[in-house]
């Protein structure tokens, strides 16, 4: 009987001795191990590396950006990270990484991240673009897209660089949009109006005092007050913004507007126009056609109201003078008489030669072609003395699918 005692006892101490060893185990479970690298692209962060459990597998990472958004990544390998993310405004963010394993353990690391914009490089910018006088001028026109950009606030970080770097005159703005759901600023303006956060960021970044005049001829993909603005720095004397086509509707994409702003200069009045005309749509289409009669008319009709120094019309005017006829119509509607300049042909007489090269691009995607123009009214005053198109990854980034011309000018008289 003494030995059957013993043999129990035995196996209940075995017993315990397993239990015990089982509960060292399991509080001796070794945590998920991180290595993580990062790297910025302006307001873009990429993060890279590992996360590993050394006796057991990794069941959910957690990345806390730092902006208030997050991002859980599941399955059964999660062993490699390479997330990025987006910031919508520079700042200092603390991001965090928190990896679990299959028991619940879990390992976390951070660290904090200055982000900011990347630095707007004017080096691919012609030497002769910049200003050398005061008597010099420059014009920029660019059709932003309507809101339709990846990366919208750093777009809008590269144009107000240009601008304030530059020290640019006259900005012509297409597809210059607001959503109609967003608050009211003042008048008309909403909060996020493209041209009132170019002319705020201008005051914000370089203490420069833009003026700007907006206002909106259709909606864009149902929901975007889509418009045209002018801006600059110079006194407004007066405005105007009328529809230039058949069709006023605003629910319609074909109901188009120019817009008129007359400034004071020092050496005396200028007209600048904004436009943006709608494409061509048949062989017997005039709808284009009579947009650029109208803009015209509006042109004398304001040159007749003060004397002044010369009328610049900026804009997309949806029409390539490479084209065949009539699909050239427009543009050669615009030059007929020799009653104005194009500007840029004026650098770049090749740039309406055929076949058409791509460096004359103002627009790309499925139908490119050299669509945008600054056209200037022929007169006695105004010589052009450059042109570049400008917004392209080989000059200071893209910022739209147009690139925008950019054209000095200079008083003669």
């Amino acid at each position: 009987m003494k030995n059957i005692y013993i043999h129990i006892w035995s196996m209940i101490g075995m017993i315990l001795i397993v239990s015990a060893c089982a509960k060292d185990i399991k509080m001796t479970n070794q945590k998920p191990i991180i290595n993580i690298s990062h790297s910025l692209d302006g307001l873009n962060l990429t993060i890279n590396g590992t996360a590993n459990d050394p006796d057991g597998k990794i069941s959910e990472i957690t990345i806390f950006w730092g902006d208030n958004n997050m991002d859980d990544l599941f399955g059964s390998v999660l062993t490699n990270i390479n997330l990025s993310h987006s910031y919508l405004n520079p700042g200092i963010y603390t991001i965090r990484i928190t990896a679990r394993d299959n028991v619940g353990d879990s390992t976390s690391q951070s660290f904090p991240l200055t982000v900011d914009f990347n630095e707007t490089k004017l080096t691919g910018i012609k030497e002769t673009m910049f200003k050398k006088s005061k008597n010099e001028y420059l014009i920029l026109t660019l059709n932003l897209h309507t809101y339709q950009e990846t990366q919208q606030n750093e777009k809008f970080n590269i144009i107000t660089d240009i601008i304030g770097k530059m020290d640019i005159d006259f900005i012509a703005l297409q597809e210059c949009a607001q959503n109609k759901s967003s608050a009211i600023k003042e008048g008309i303006v909403r909060v996020d109006n493209m041209a009132l956060i170019i002319s705020d960021r201008l005051k914000q970044k370089y203490n420069a005092n833009y003026n700007y005049v907006w206002n909106w001829s259709h909606y864009g993909w149902t929901v975007w007050e889509e418009g045209l603005a002018i801006l600059s720095k110079y006194p407004l004397l007066a405005s105007e913004d009328r529809y230039i086509s058949s069709v006023t509707d605003v629910n319609n994409i074909s109901s188009r507007k120019a817009m008129y702003a007359t400034y004071q200069l020092p050496k005396g009045r200028i007209n600048i126009f904004s436009a943006h005309t709608h494409w061509r749509t048949s062989l017997t289409d005039e709808e284009q056609n009579n947009e650029i009669k109208n803009i015209q008319l509006m042109v004398d009709e304001k040159e007749a109201l003060t004397p002044l120094k010369a009328s610049i019309i900026c804009g997309d005017f949806n029409g390539n003078p490479t084209s065949d006829f009539p699909w050239s119509e427009g543009y050669n509607t615009m030059m007929k008489n020799n009653d104005y300049k194009d500007s840029f042909f004026e650098i770049y007489p090749a740039a309406n030669s055929k076949p058409p090269q791509s460096i004359y691009n103002t627009i790309g995607g499925d139908l490119p072609g050299r669509i945008d123009y600054i056209f200037i009214k022929n007169n006695a005053y105004l010589k052009v003395v450059d042109s570049q198109i400008i917004f392209k990854n080989d000059v200071v980034g893209n910022v739209s699918d147009h690139y925008g011309v950019l054209t000095k000018l200079i008083f003669v008289k």
